[in-house]
């Protein structure tokens, strides 16, 4: 039994971790606004400003929404179709962001 979990634990230890993406969300702007990922891997959302209800991420297209977040949150999305979701700020209009899915 010993050998059995040595065995699996060396084998999730090889496998490939997914890249772990971080996009800043702030008054008006996302940080970086433009990240590239790989199809099944995610992105998280951290709310640096203070905003008197929390900032919101969407996708344009209507695919996600995260809750509302305060300062120091984060929200983490999966994304699981190739393609360019366009991002944006529900309480700023004029932010704009990608995730390109590859």
């Amino acid at each position: 039994m010993r050998v059995f979990v040595l065995a699996a634990a060396l084998l999730f230890a090889a496998a490939p971790a997914l890249a772990d993406v971080t996009v800043e969300v702030g008054h008006n702007h996302f940080k970086p606004t433009s990240v590239t990922i790989k199809k099944g891997e995610s992105v998280t959302f951290h709310n640096v400003d203070e905003m008197p209800g929390g900032h919101t991420v969407a996708a344009v297209d209507g695919s996600f929404q995260s809750p509302p977040l305060a300062k120091d949150e984060d929200y983490t999305h999966k994304f699981e179709t190739t393609g360019t979701v366009k991002l944006k700020i529900i309480q700023h209009p004029n932010a704009a962001g990608e995730v390109i899915v590859q």
